[in-house]
């Protein structure tokens, strides 16, 4: 078990908790896909262990299945990780690519009433752009007689029109306190992200509500979790928030090629097929994607006699998506497919319902230490 805590997490902008553990765990690989920001962590623990059901591991947010952007990165108190074959012991199957367990900001004991307010702002940059040639460069191989080479008389910098300069804020707002018996965090996560690509956005909004109470001595213990979030986002592609072609034909668009004719109507060629304005593909597009997951659970845990504890969990995971997009009649899809506009809306709903019980014998003689499960 690998284990590591907030004081120790990767210090900066995180968008989902694989980013606070990047290089901090032996033989965890943990890659960011691309720019946008609705993207989540890619995580490789044990290689490729089969060939069709996926490499990710198990993640496991206070016990209860979840995904790694399921909760705001500043609200996590530790994050351990599983990385060997005795995962699978426990959990199965599901642990075959290892299990990462998140444990989320929580009040032990008597703590004093108190408010916590971090936040903080950032940018991004393409810190290396692919060398493509400019339109003088490319009226140069015109001149020259190049095959297939066409000078359509203007001066366009396609990636510059649909990238920008992102600024993303996040707000973290903890309430906490505790008595002897009782304790109670109450969490608010807003996160206002902004892509590279114009247009790419991601706003979410993380509430959390924990109570704890002991009786009997701490021999009998009840926890109470209200989370979730709810998540928007900017469309551009039909079930997803981001269309690869924008970029790809912002960087091959021909240079000399204008954006609009001198009708004001968007520049396309219907006699190239893989070929389009990547700013209309943007502007001719309207697209909105709403998430909203609501996640509650429990645990009673009894200790009978010493060393001996039994636990109960119940959880319920509910999550609603609903979807929309459509392209106008100036998009591309009309001129190259003949669609003469598009639209398309959808809704999804999933419901996860969770019960364990588990008995946990500890027994320590000696230099000799037993734990049965």
């Amino acid at each position: 078990i690998a284990s590591v805590k907030a004081e120790d997490f990767v210090k900066g902008a995180a968008t989902d908790a694989g980013q606070l553990i990047r290089g901090k765990v032996a033989g965890l690989s943990i890659t960011i896909p691309d720019g946008n920001p609705t993207s989540t962590s890619q995580i490789s623990l044990r290689g490729i262990s089969t060939l069709k059901a996926g490499v990710s591991p198990l993640v496991l947010i206070d016990g209860v299945p979840g995904a790694l952007n399921s909760v705001a990165p500043e609200d996590i108190e530790s994050i351990d990780v599983l990385k060997d074959g005795s995962a699978a012991a426990i959990y199965g199957t599901r642990g075959t690519n290892g299990v990462i367990l998140i444990t989320t900001r929580q009040v032990l004991g008597e703590t004093p009433a108190s408010v916590e307010l971090n936040s903080y702002v950032s940018t991004q940059k393409i810190t290396k752009k692919l060398n493509f040639m400019n339109a003088e460069q490319y009226r140069k191989l015109v001149q020259e007689g190049k095959p297939g080479a066409t000078d359509y008389g203007a001066n366009t910098n396609c990636l510059d029109e649909v990238t920008q300069t992102p600024i993303s804020q996040v707000y973290n707002l903890s309430l906490k306190g505790g008595s002897k018996n009782t304790s109670y965090i109450a969490n608010m996560n807003y996160r206002s992200l902004q892509g590279i690509m114009k247009r790419s956005d991601n706003l979410v909004f993380f509430p959390r509500v924990e109570i704890t109470h002991n009786m009997f001595d701490g021999r009998l213990k009840f926890n109470a979790n209200v989370s979730g979030y709810q998540q928007q986002f900017f469309a551009g592609a039909d079930g997803s928030s981001y269309r690869t072609d924008v970029y790809r034909n912002g960087l091959t668009y021909n240079p000399t090629d204008p954006l609009k004719d001198p009708n004001g109507k968007w520049t396309e060629h219907i006699d190239k097929t893989d070929y389009a304005n990547p700013v209309a593909l943007l502007e001719e597009t309207q697209g909105q994607n709403k998430n909203t997951d609501f996640r509650t659970y429990g645990t009673i845990t009894f200790l009978p006699i010493n060393d001996l504890s039994i636990n109960l969990l119940g959880s319920r995971d509910v999550f609603n998506s609903t979807r929309g997009y459509y392209e106008s009649k100036e998009h591309y899809s009309t001129i190259h497919d003949g669609r003469n506009g598009y639209a398309s809306r959808g809704t999804t709903r999933t419901e996860e319902n969770l019960l364990e019980l588990t008995l946990n014998y500890q027994k320590k003689i000696k230099d000799h230490e037993f734990t049965a499960l």
